[in-house]
């Protein structure tokens, strides 16, 4: 081609270069080759991938977003003040919060329920981010199974103490350390409104405040 807008354009000759490479039998031994070295390695040097699932399972990040975890005041009260921001900037529409008047003045709100979905809950940590209160904040546990559709429903008694928080530890959160909030402590947090009903912790129900109050 000729001419001022004229283009060289290169040619390859996919028969002759295909012809220069080594064969595919000789490919193959080179992959098995690096099978064995690393098979190798596993058993003289115990440089092993491999981990005994479910006895150990691998570190995540500390901004992992796993179940989520409601934290607490210095006397294990909630911290959450029940004003909708976490429902409101939920995409899945997932938490399902029910408000009540708090008996303490400086505190306006408090819920009464606080409910998670977990089949629906897609993990974005949008609520951590909207909570003005560092009251929600994510784990690092993931692993979670259910016989029945009511236990996928989260409510306040599993989103403030599970065994899988304390062995997981927690994930993503507005800062690195817990500035207004801290996870609730079963032996050392104690609550000013204990609750009287014993299948509950001190912490999450408030019975015992709208009778005190009364």
């Amino acid at each position: 081609m000729s001419g001022p807008y004229a283009v060289e354009v290169p040619v390859i000759n996919v028969t002759a270069q295909a012809g220069a490479e080594p064969s595919a039998i000789w490919r193959t031994f080179l992959a098995f080759g690096v099978t064995l070295r690393h098979l190798l390695r596993s058993l003289f040097k115990g440089d092993s991938p491999i981990i005994e699932y479910p006895e150990k399972s691998r570190p995540y990040s500390d901004r992992f977003r796993g179940t989520h975890i409601l934290t607490v005041r210095n006397d294990g009260s909630l911290k959450c003040v029940a004003c909708y921001m976490c429902a409101t900037a939920c995409p899945a529409e997932c938490i399902y919060i029910e408000a009540g008047e708090h008996p303490n003045p400086e505190i306006e709100k408090f819920p009464e329920q606080f409910n998670i979905d977990m089949l629906r809950c897609i993990y974005c940590g949008f609520c951590v981010d909207a909570c003005p209160e560092e009251a929600i904040i994510m784990s690092r546990e993931h692993h979670r199974t259910a016989g029945d559709r009511n236990e996928t429903l989260f409510t306040i008694e599993n989103l403030i103490e599970r065994p899988g928080i304390d062995d997981k530890g927690i994930g993503y959160r507005p800062n690195d350390t817990l500035l207004q909030a801290k996870v609730y402590d079963r032996s050392k947090a104690i609550c000013d409104y204990p609750s009287t009903a014993e299948q509950r912790y001190e912490s999450v129900v408030y019975e015992s405040m709208i009778n005190r109050r009364e």
